[in-house]
Protein backbone atom coordinates (compact mmCIF):
# COMPACT_ATOMS: atom_id res chain seq x y z
CA UNK A 1 0.00 0.00 0.00
CA UNK A 2 1.37 3.38 -0.94
CA UNK A 3 1.94 6.26 1.46
CA UNK A 4 -1.50 7.20 2.66
CA UNK A 5 -2.88 10.40 4.10
CA UNK A 6 -6.04 9.06 5.73
CA UNK A 7 -5.68 9.54 9.46
CA UNK A 8 -7.69 6.50 10.51
CA UNK A 9 -5.65 4.16 8.33
CA UNK A 10 -2.41 5.72 9.54
CA UNK A 11 -3.03 4.59 13.12
CA UNK A 12 -3.27 0.88 12.26
CA UNK A 13 -0.77 -1.40 13.97
CA UNK A 14 1.74 -2.92 11.49
CA UNK A 15 0.40 -6.45 11.96
CA UNK A 16 -3.20 -5.35 11.44
CA UNK A 17 -2.22 -3.28 8.42
CA UNK A 18 -0.43 -6.23 6.82
CA UNK A 19 -3.41 -8.49 7.48
CA UNK A 20 -6.03 -6.20 5.95
CA UNK A 21 -4.12 -4.46 3.15
CA UNK A 22 -5.09 -7.19 0.66
CA UNK A 23 -8.75 -6.39 1.38
CA UNK A 24 -8.43 -2.70 0.41
CA UNK A 25 -8.64 -1.11 -3.03
CA UNK A 26 -7.27 2.27 -4.02
CA UNK A 27 -9.80 4.10 -6.19
CA UNK A 28 -10.51 7.51 -7.65
CA UNK A 29 -13.93 9.03 -7.07
CA UNK A 30 -15.55 11.57 -9.39
CA UNK A 31 -17.29 14.77 -8.42
CA UNK A 32 -21.04 14.25 -8.06
CA UNK A 33 -20.74 10.49 -7.62
CA UNK A 34 -23.32 9.11 -5.17
CA UNK A 35 -21.64 6.69 -2.77
CA UNK A 36 -24.68 5.80 -0.70
CA UNK A 37 -28.31 6.81 -0.23
CA UNK A 38 -30.44 7.15 2.87
CA UNK A 39 -31.89 3.83 3.95
CA UNK A 40 -29.45 1.69 1.99
CA UNK A 41 -27.44 -1.07 3.60
CA UNK A 42 -23.82 -0.01 4.17
CA UNK A 43 -21.77 -2.49 2.17
CA UNK A 44 -18.54 -0.50 1.80
CA UNK A 45 -16.39 1.79 3.93
CA UNK A 46 -14.46 4.61 2.24
CA UNK A 47 -11.29 6.24 3.60
CA UNK A 48 -10.72 9.57 1.76
CA UNK A 49 -7.27 10.65 0.64
CA UNK A 50 -7.92 13.95 -1.07
CA UNK A 51 -11.52 13.26 -2.01
CA UNK A 52 -14.11 15.23 -0.03
CA UNK A 53 -17.46 13.58 0.66
CA UNK A 54 -20.60 15.58 1.34
CA UNK A 55 -23.10 14.24 3.89
CA UNK A 56 -26.60 15.26 2.78
CA UNK A 57 -29.87 15.12 4.71
CA UNK A 58 -33.18 15.16 2.86
CA UNK A 59 -36.29 16.66 4.43
CA UNK A 60 -39.81 15.29 4.01
CA UNK A 61 -40.46 18.21 1.65
CA UNK A 62 -37.68 16.98 -0.63
CA UNK A 63 -35.28 19.79 0.22
CA UNK A 64 -31.66 18.74 0.64
CA UNK A 65 -28.97 20.31 2.81
CA UNK A 66 -25.39 19.39 3.53
CA UNK A 67 -24.95 18.49 7.19
CA UNK A 68 -21.30 17.44 7.18
CA UNK A 69 -18.12 16.72 5.25
CA UNK A 70 -15.87 13.68 5.36
CA UNK A 71 -12.25 14.14 4.37
CA UNK A 72 -8.84 12.63 5.04
CA UNK A 73 -9.52 12.69 8.80
CA UNK A 74 -12.40 10.21 8.72
CA UNK A 75 -14.31 7.50 6.88
CA UNK A 76 -17.68 7.07 5.23
CA UNK A 77 -19.60 4.13 6.68
CA UNK A 78 -17.20 3.61 9.57
CA UNK A 79 -19.90 4.02 12.20
CA UNK A 80 -22.87 2.46 10.44
CA UNK A 81 -20.91 -0.65 9.43
CA UNK A 82 -20.55 -1.51 13.12
CA UNK A 83 -24.01 -0.28 14.15
CA UNK A 84 -27.32 -0.36 12.30
CA UNK A 85 -25.53 -1.28 9.05
CA UNK A 86 -27.84 1.13 7.22
CA UNK A 87 -27.23 4.72 6.14
CA UNK A 88 -29.36 7.57 7.50
CA UNK A 89 -28.14 10.03 4.87
CA UNK A 90 -26.95 10.43 1.29
CA UNK A 91 -23.25 10.76 0.57
CA UNK A 92 -22.03 12.50 -2.60
CA UNK A 93 -18.51 13.31 -3.78
CA UNK A 94 -18.02 17.06 -3.38
CA UNK A 95 -14.36 17.19 -4.45
CA UNK A 96 -12.97 14.48 -6.71
CA UNK A 97 -9.98 12.55 -5.46
CA UNK A 98 -8.59 9.26 -4.23
CA UNK A 99 -9.73 6.96 -1.45
CA UNK A 100 -9.24 3.48 -0.07
CA UNK A 101 -12.32 1.25 0.05
CA UNK A 102 -13.07 -2.09 1.68
CA UNK A 103 -16.18 -4.13 2.33
CA UNK A 104 -18.09 -3.42 5.52
CA UNK A 105 -17.50 -7.01 6.60
CA UNK A 106 -13.73 -6.68 6.26
CA UNK A 107 -13.86 -3.31 8.03
CA UNK A 108 -15.64 -4.89 11.01
CA UNK A 109 -12.87 -7.45 11.22
CA UNK A 110 -10.20 -4.74 11.09
CA UNK A 111 -12.05 -2.68 13.71
CA UNK A 112 -12.19 -5.64 16.07
CA UNK A 113 -8.50 -6.43 15.51
CA UNK A 114 -7.15 -2.91 16.05
CA UNK A 115 -7.31 -1.15 19.44
CA UNK A 116 -5.61 1.86 17.82
CA UNK A 117 -8.35 2.13 15.18
CA UNK A 118 -11.09 1.90 17.81
CA UNK A 119 -9.47 4.71 19.78
CA UNK A 120 -9.12 6.84 16.65
CA UNK A 121 -12.76 6.26 15.68
CA UNK A 122 -13.87 7.32 19.17
CA UNK A 123 -11.87 10.52 18.79
CA UNK A 124 -13.41 11.11 15.39
CA UNK A 125 -16.91 10.68 16.86
CA UNK A 126 -16.06 13.24 19.53
CA UNK A 127 -14.92 15.68 16.85
CA UNK A 128 -18.15 15.21 14.88
CA UNK A 129 -20.28 15.81 17.98
CA UNK A 130 -18.28 18.94 18.77
CA UNK A 131 -18.75 20.19 15.22
CA UNK A 132 -22.49 19.49 15.28
CA UNK A 133 -22.98 21.48 18.47
CA UNK A 134 -20.84 24.35 17.19
CA UNK A 135 -22.69 24.49 13.88
CA UNK A 136 -26.06 24.80 15.60
CA UNK A 137 -24.84 27.97 17.30
CA UNK A 138 -23.05 29.11 14.13
CA UNK A 139 -26.15 28.84 11.94
CA UNK A 140 -28.18 30.82 14.45
CA UNK A 141 -25.70 33.60 15.21
CA UNK A 142 -23.30 34.20 12.35
CA UNK A 143 -23.65 35.84 8.97
CA UNK A 144 -23.71 33.88 5.73
CA UNK A 145 -20.46 35.56 4.66
CA UNK A 146 -18.63 34.45 7.81
CA UNK A 147 -20.02 30.92 7.54
CA UNK A 148 -19.12 30.69 3.86
CA UNK A 149 -15.52 31.75 4.47
CA UNK A 150 -15.19 29.16 7.24
CA UNK A 151 -16.77 26.43 5.12
CA UNK A 152 -14.52 27.09 2.12
CA UNK A 153 -11.37 27.01 4.25
CA UNK A 154 -12.41 23.81 6.01
CA UNK A 155 -13.37 22.13 2.74
CA UNK A 156 -9.94 22.91 1.30
CA UNK A 157 -8.20 21.58 4.40
CA UNK A 158 -10.18 18.35 4.46
CA UNK A 159 -9.61 17.63 0.80
CA UNK A 160 -5.95 18.77 0.81
CA UNK A 161 -6.71 20.39 -2.52
CA UNK A 162 -4.54 23.49 -2.45
CA UNK A 163 -6.36 26.76 -3.04
CA UNK A 164 -9.05 25.63 -5.50
CA UNK A 165 -12.36 24.14 -4.43
CA UNK A 166 -14.46 22.53 -7.20
CA UNK A 167 -17.85 23.84 -6.13
CA UNK A 168 -20.73 25.63 -7.82
CA UNK A 169 -22.72 28.38 -6.15
CA UNK A 170 -25.57 25.89 -5.91
CA UNK A 171 -23.41 23.43 -3.98
CA UNK A 172 -22.17 26.25 -1.73
CA UNK A 173 -25.79 27.17 -1.02
CA UNK A 174 -26.54 23.55 -0.15
CA UNK A 175 -23.47 23.50 2.08
CA UNK A 176 -24.82 26.44 4.09
CA UNK A 177 -28.53 25.69 3.86
CA UNK A 178 -29.39 29.04 2.24
CA UNK A 179 -30.79 30.28 -1.06
CA UNK A 180 -28.50 30.36 -4.09
CA UNK A 181 -29.21 34.07 -4.58
CA UNK A 182 -27.86 34.71 -1.08
CA UNK A 183 -24.63 32.89 -1.87
CA UNK A 184 -24.33 34.73 -5.20
CA UNK A 185 -24.46 38.08 -3.43
CA UNK A 186 -21.90 37.04 -0.80
CA UNK A 187 -19.51 35.55 -3.37
CA UNK A 188 -19.75 38.69 -5.48
CA UNK A 189 -18.69 40.78 -2.49
CA UNK A 190 -15.73 38.50 -1.74
CA UNK A 191 -14.66 38.60 -5.38
CA UNK A 192 -14.87 42.38 -5.44
CA UNK A 193 -12.58 42.46 -2.42
CA UNK A 194 -10.06 40.17 -4.11
CA UNK A 195 -10.39 37.31 -1.61
CA UNK A 196 -11.47 34.71 -4.15
CA UNK A 197 -12.43 34.10 -7.75
CA UNK A 198 -15.09 31.82 -9.22
CA UNK A 199 -15.18 30.34 -12.70
CA UNK A 200 -16.43 27.15 -14.34
CA UNK A 201 -17.73 25.57 -11.17
CA UNK A 202 -14.64 26.32 -9.11
CA UNK A 203 -13.78 28.62 -6.23
CA UNK A 204 -10.17 29.77 -6.22
CA UNK A 205 -8.94 31.32 -2.98
CA UNK A 206 -6.64 34.22 -3.86
CA UNK A 207 -6.17 35.67 -0.38
CA UNK A 208 -6.45 32.97 2.32
CA UNK A 209 -5.71 35.55 5.00
CA UNK A 210 -8.73 37.59 3.93
CA UNK A 211 -10.97 34.54 4.28
CA UNK A 212 -9.45 33.74 7.67
CA UNK A 213 -10.21 37.28 8.85
CA UNK A 214 -13.76 37.03 7.53
CA UNK A 215 -14.49 33.53 8.87
CA UNK A 216 -16.62 33.26 11.99
CA UNK A 217 -15.07 32.49 15.38
CA UNK A 218 -16.32 28.91 15.03
CA UNK A 219 -13.25 28.22 12.93
CA UNK A 220 -10.89 28.98 15.79
CA UNK A 221 -13.14 27.17 18.27
CA UNK A 222 -13.15 24.00 16.17
CA UNK A 223 -9.41 24.15 15.53
CA UNK A 224 -8.82 24.36 19.28
CA UNK A 225 -11.21 21.48 19.93
CA UNK A 226 -9.54 19.26 17.35
CA UNK A 227 -6.10 20.02 18.77
CA UNK A 228 -7.28 19.08 22.27
CA UNK A 229 -9.06 15.89 21.23
CA UNK A 230 -6.33 14.61 18.97
CA UNK A 231 -3.70 15.75 21.49
CA UNK A 232 -0.19 14.64 20.47
CA UNK A 233 -1.26 12.98 17.22
CA UNK A 234 0.32 14.40 14.08
CA UNK A 235 -3.03 15.46 12.69
CA UNK A 236 -2.02 16.62 9.23
CA UNK A 237 -3.00 15.66 5.69
CA UNK A 238 0.71 15.66 4.78
CA UNK A 239 1.58 12.64 6.89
Amino acid sequence: MSSRRNWLLNVLEPAVRARFEPHMRHIRLSRGQVLQRAGEEVLKVYFPEGVLISVISTLASGEMVQTGMIGWDGALGGFEACGTRHSAFQADVLVAGEAWVMTAEDYRGMYDASPALRTAVHKYVEILLTEARQFVACNALHTVEARLCRSILEALERSCDGQTLPATQESLAQMLGVQRTTVTAVVSGLQAGGALRTARGQVEVLQPGELEDCACVCRQALQAARAEIYAADDFSCDR
